[in-house]
């Protein structure tokens, strides 16, 4: 008999005692089912909380000053040099830098007609709208012109336009009024800001940063930071751009140093990694107990069919043969349960998909891992009842009633 006849016989036996086998497939249908579901959720969740917490700024390299006293001094007063748009143009050519960005920030009440609200102001020059992909839905972007000429130009958010402008109203072109200073409305831009952490009151604004500088009397590069090319090799290029930076501007009390986000990201996917195990863990008990249920079932299984293997080891079946076909039988009862709980995983992937707002994502390794540990759990649970029917005496076995 070969593994192909064994196979047969594994599904006649499942299909004759459909709801013994239903029964038992149970708790191994549950467990692949949470298993898969669980770490599915997992996985959504991952990507979602990644890419709103660090989808804005990807590859971003912040870069900052750290002050380092002359030996035997405490350095209790220490100023930070002042960046220039001359040290942007020698960042924008270290290699692996795709985009430096340069901004300072304000506040100012702004009014238009009979609407006013307090605004955030992000200063930013022509660079900045590429990098950091900012999608204009109404006129224009900032010019390298406006920063250059101290243009008196700002482009508001759609937040702010829904605010401060009626619907069928036209803001491009309007004059609005800034802490008591005209200012022209050129563009309106969808801020990259995860909503959750928009100013939902009056929206924010955006304008060319050395006229923040000018009236506000900010420096006009108050943060700096670097998008890298390529996301293998971020520290790399941060690294290299604060050595940069630190030998452009001769430094001797001091140098520059980076941040990124690419840390904090390792150490979320770390958390929700440990949270989907311990939790995925839990669910996968119930593979255990459905093995045990399969295991039960096939002891069961042997004592009804004590006579025929009886039988067929008078005729010539060797232990290796019998024990063989109960193994085939216990994991294609295990195996048709995993199949089966892949199929409501994928469903119930679906429907969390559908009514939450997280995408949950099944990966084709962890469907594979789901049948190979169902076929693992027939296996197991299937040795010991195989082993049974493998030792028992054909005389015995044709006299058993």
């Amino acid at each position: 008999m070969n593994i192909w006849e064994s196979f047969k016989i594994a599904l006649s036996s499942i299909w004759n005692h459909k709801i013994r086998s239903i029964l038992t497939m149970l708790g191994i249908i549950i467990g692949v089912a949470a298993v898969i579901i669980i770490v599915a959720i997992g996985q959504g969740t991952k990507k979602q909380m990644t890419d709103e917490l660090f989808a804005t700024d990807k590859n971003a390299i912040q870069i900052y000053y750290e002050y380092m006293p002359p030996e035997g001094e405490e350095g209790m007063f220490w100023q930070e040099p002042e960046l220039t748009t001359d040290d942007v143009q020698v960042l924008a050519e270290v290699p692996g830098i795709k985009a430096v960005l340069a901004t300072n920030q304000g506040w100012g009440m702004m009014r238009h007609d009979e609407v006013q609200g307090d605004m955030q102001i992000t200063g930013v020059g022509a660079e900045f709208f590429p990098a950091r992909d900012i999608q204009v839905v109404e006129g224009r972007a900032l010019y390298a012109a406006d920063n250059d000429g101290l243009n008196r130009v700002v482009l508001i958010d759609t937040i702010a336009r829904k605010k401060f402008f009626k619907e069928t109203e036209n803001p491009i072109g309007e004059i609005i009024d800034l802490n008591d200073n005209p200012y022209k409305i050129v563009g309106v831009y969808e801020s990259p800001l995860p909503e959750q952490f928009r100013n939902k009151e009056t929206g924010e604004m955006l304008m060319p940063r050395s006229v923040i500088s000018m009236m506000f009397g900010n420096r006009e590069i108050e943060q700096l930071s670097v998008i890298a090319s390529d996301s293998e090799n971020i520290s790399e290029t941060g690294r290299l751009a604060a050595e940069t930076l630190t030998e452009t501007k001769k430094l001797e009390d001091g140098q520059y140093r980076t941040n990124s986000f690419e840390d904090y990201e390792k150490e979320l996917n770390t958390v929700i990694s440990l949270l989907t195990l311990l939790i995925g863990s839990i669910a996968g008990i119930s593979l255990l107990v459905g093995g045990i249920g399969v295991m039960n079932i096939m002891l069961v299984s042997v004592t009804e069919r004590t006579r025929e293997i009886g039988l067929r080891k008078a005729i010539g079946a060797t232990r290796k043969k019998i024990l063989l076909q109960f193994l085939i039988e216990s994991i294609t009862l295990t195996s048709i349960g995993g199949l089966i709980g892949i199929g409501l995983a994928s469903i119930g992937s679906i429907i969390v998909s559908q009514f939450s707002p997280i995408t949950a994502t099944i990966s084709p390794l962890i469907v594979l891992i789901g049948v190979s540990f169902s076929a693992l759990i027939g296996i197991i649970f299937g040795l010991l009842p195989a082993n049974k029917a493998s030792k028992l005496s054909p005389i015995d076995a044709l006299r058993y009633e």
